[in-house]
C-alpha cells in the first residue's frame, strides 16, 4: 500500500511537470497587470502536494496505554498549502505586498505588509515573520526555527546597511505562547511563539516586543545576531498555557494575583553561516525566558546544490536541539520534568536528511526523512505501576520519525 501512494504520487509529479511546463517555457513565475492608476500588480503563487508516513501503526487496535496525541499515523495524502501572492507596487521604491493562503482546514490572510526601500534603508510595516527568519530551501524547519521565529507578528521594522554590517530594530505586538509539531506531521505538540491571533476578544492583553538586531557579512562568512524582549500576555500566557500545561511552573509561580506575577519575557540568539566548496554550513543557538520557563536550543546543517539533468539538485543535512533548560533550578531548586501526557514538557532533538529537486522551472520535488527524538520523561517503575500494578509499555520516547514527499508547482 505505501509503495503503491508513494508510486502514484511520483507519477503524478512527473505527468503535470512535463505537461503545460515542458522545459521551463515561461520566463519569470508571475502575472504582471498595469492599472490605468499607473500602479502596477504582480501575482504568483504556489501548490504544495504531499504524502506523509509517521512510523508507528495507526488505527485504534494499535493504540497504546498513552493518550496518543497524533493527528494520524497512517500514511495519508494532503494538499499542504495553496498560496495567492501579490505585490502591489506604487513606485520603484513603495510595495504592499500581501498572500493569501489555503489548506485543508480554511483559508486566510497570510501575510501583508508595506515595504519601503530607499537605497540602503528599508521598512517595513505589517504582519510578516521577524526579520532574523530563514527562508527555507526544504519544506521542515529547524526545531529552534519552529518554536521561535516560524510564527507571523504585527510589527515596525528598519533596517539600515552600511558596506558590510546591517543593523535593525524592531517594535511588534508580542505573538502569544501556543503549540506546533515538530515536523510536517501533527505529533506530540511542543510550545513555540505562535501566530497573531485572529479573533477580536484574543487580543485582550497583548504587549509590545521590541527587538535589536546586527549582522556582518564578509563572504565567504555570515554572522547574524538579536536580542527581543517584551512582557508575557496578561492573563493567555501566564496563566492560561504555562500555568495550565506545566505542572514544574505552577510551583515555580505559586498562587499570585495577575499584578504580582511574572511576565519577564526575552530570547536572543545567534547564527553563522559560511559558504565553503562542500556547501553552506550553518549554525544557530536561542535562548529564551518566559516567566519562570527558560529554554534553549540549536542547530547545525551542511546543505550544498549540485546540478543534476541541467537542473539543481539540493541536498541538505541538519542535526537539531530544543531543550526545557536544566538552568530553571534557580527557581525551584529542581529541574524541570518532562511529564509522559504532556509532550510540551519534553526535550527533543531532531534529525532532517533532505533532497529536493527542480524537475522545471516551475515545479519541484522534495524527499525528506525526519528522525525525531524526545526525552518523554517515562520511567521504568511508573510502567510497571500503572493502572494498580497491572502496568503498560515502557515508553521512553516515541515511535514518529517521518518520511516526507512533496511536490510543489509554481506559477
Amino acid at each position: 500500500m505505501y509503495r503503491n501512494n508513494i508510486i502514484l504520487l511520483l507519477f503524478t509529479s512527473l505527468a503535470i511537470s512535463q505537461n503545460g511546463l515542458k522545459n521551463g517555457e515561461a520566463e519569470q513565475n508571475k502575472i504582471s497587470f498595469n492599472l490605468p492608476s499607473g500602479v502596477d500588480i504582480d501575482v504568483a503563487g504556489e501548490v504544495e502536494f504531499e504524502f506523509i508516513d509517521v512510523e508507528g501503526k495507526g488505527g485504534a487496535i494499535n493504540s497504546n496505554e498513552f493518550i496518543q496525541k497524533v493527528e494520524t499515523k497512517s500514511p495519508h495524502v494532503r494538499i499542504d498549502k495553496a498560496v495567492l501572492k501579490f505585490n502591489i507596487l506604487y513606485s520603484d521604491n513603495i510595495s504592499f505586498r500581501f498572500g493569501l493562503r489555503f489548506n485543508d482546514d480554511n483559508a486566510y490572510v497570510d501575510k501583508s505588509y508595506l515595504l519601503i526601500k530607499n537605497n540602503n534603508t528599508k521598512y517595513e510595516i505589517g504582519s510578516n515573520r521577524p526579520a532574523i527568519a530563514l527562508k527555507r530551501e526544504i519544506e521542515g524547519y529547524p526545531l529552534i526555527g519552529t518554536a521561535f521565529w516560524k510564527g507571523r507578528q504585527y510589527h515596525i521594522d528598519i533596517e539600515q546597511k552600511f558596506s558590510n554590517i546591517t543593523f535593525g530594530g524592531s517594535l511588534a505586538l508580542k505573538r502569544p505562547l501556543g503549540y506546533d509539531s515538530p515536523a510536517e506531521d501533527k505529533s506530540y505538540r511542543m510550545l513555540v511563539y505562535d501566530n497573531m491571533p485572529n479573533k477580536t476578544r484574543d487580543w485582550d492583553g497583548v504587549t509590545i516586543e521590541s527587538g535589536l538586531r546586527a549582522s556582518f557579512h564578509l563572504n565567504p562568512l555570515k554572522i547574524t545576531g538579536w536580542y527581543y524582549t517584551g512582557k508575557l500576555y496578561d492573563d493567555y500566557d501566564w496563566q492560561s498555557v504555562l500555568m495550565n500545561d506545566f505542572s514544574d511552573y505552577r510551583v515555580a509561580q505559586g498562587t499570585v494575583l495577575p499584578k504580582d506575577a511574572n511576565r519577564d519575557h526575552y530570547w536572543f540568539g545567534g547564527r553563522a553561516e559560511i559558504n565553503t566548496a562542500l556547501g553552506i554550513f550553518r549554525g544557530e543557538y536561542i535562548y529564551s525566558l518566559d516567566g519562570y520557563l527558560p529554554r534553549s536550543g540549536y542547530y547545525v546543517e551542511l546543505g550544498r546544490s549540485f546540478l543534476l539533468v541541467d537542473f539543481p539538485l539540493y541536498c541538505l543535512v541538519r542535526y537539531g536541539e530544543l531543550n526545557i533548560n536544566p538552568e530553571s533550578n534557580m527557581y525551584i531548586g529542581q529541574d524541570w520534568t518532562a511529564e509522559l501526557d504532556d509532550p510540551e514538557t519534553w526535550d527533543r532533538s531532531l534529525i532532517t536528511l533532505a533532497a529536493v529537486y527542480e524537475l522545471t522551472t516551475y515545479s519541484k520535488i522534495k524527499f525528506e526523512y525526519y528522525i525525531t527524538g524526545e526525552t518523554t520523561g517515562d520511567s521504568q517503575d511508573l510502567a510497571d505501576s500503572y493502572n494498580n500494578n497491572i502496568g503498560r509499555d515502557y515508553q521512553p520516547d516515541m515511535d514518529d520519525n517521518q518520511l516526507l514527499i512533496q511536490f510543489e508547482l509554481n506559477f
